[in-house]
């Protein structure tokens, strides 16, 4: 048995959650950007046209994180993260700058959408009236379908979630370890799928 080989690793799927109970969160200063779909994250490119929107801090006495929501199906990064993470962002998609206070920052627009959810063995949440799919209670993943990026979306949650998978490069080429091992705060991961279960 060669001790020299590294022990495999769990593949995993993380859902990223931004903890805006702890941390600052933006907000646009004008609430007809809504309307607009400017800020709709939805796996479409953006960067073309992308028209930086003026924005707040929705409640300053929280702490300052590295990671700031926005809207829903993206995330916020300071300087500090742009540069710890800036390799592993591009992959993922788009960085679109705006600035608050004079103080730069990139909204973080995930373009990786991969067709990778079993549909047959996902656990869905039915609605009641409708009987219409209105949200996943428990995943399940054909993991030959992962891309390289370790930040991605699925088609069926493209617009409301950014998940990011680990255990398929080396650790310090993923997402999730170089926030970790950098400290960087204003994210959480909740774990929702691993090969093999836990």
């Amino acid at each position: 048995m060669n001790s020299d080989r590294p022990a495999k690793r769990r593949m995993e799927v993380f859902r990223i959650v931004l903890d805006t109970n702890t941390y600052q969160s933006f907000l646009p200063v004008n609430d007809a950007i809504w309307k607009e779909k400017r800020l709709r994250m939805d796996c479409t490119a953006k960067a073309a046209d992308w028209d930086a929107p003026e924005v707040y801090i929705h409640n300053p006495i929280l702490k300052r994180g590295n990671f700031f929501r926005l809207c829903s199906g993206a995330f916020a990064v300071d300087q500090i993260a742009f540069e710890k993470l800036e390799g592993v962002l591009e992959w993922a998609g788009e960085l679109l700058p705006f600035t608050h206070l004079g103080v730069p920052f990139w909204l973080v627009n995930v373009l990786e959408c991969v067709n990778c959810l079993n549909d047959s063995e996902t656990e869905w949440i039915i609605g009641k009236t409708t009987g219409a799919r209105i949200g996943i209670r428990k995943y399940a993943f054909y993991k030959q379908r992962f891309s390289e990026s370790t930040l991605f979306k699925i088609p069926e949650r493209a617009a409301g979630e950014v998940l990011t998978l680990s255990g398929i490069k080396d650790a310090e080429d993923e997402f999730k370890t170089i926030v970790e091992n950098e400290g960087l705060k204003g994210i959480m991961f909740q774990n929702i799928w691993s090969d093999p279960p836990l």
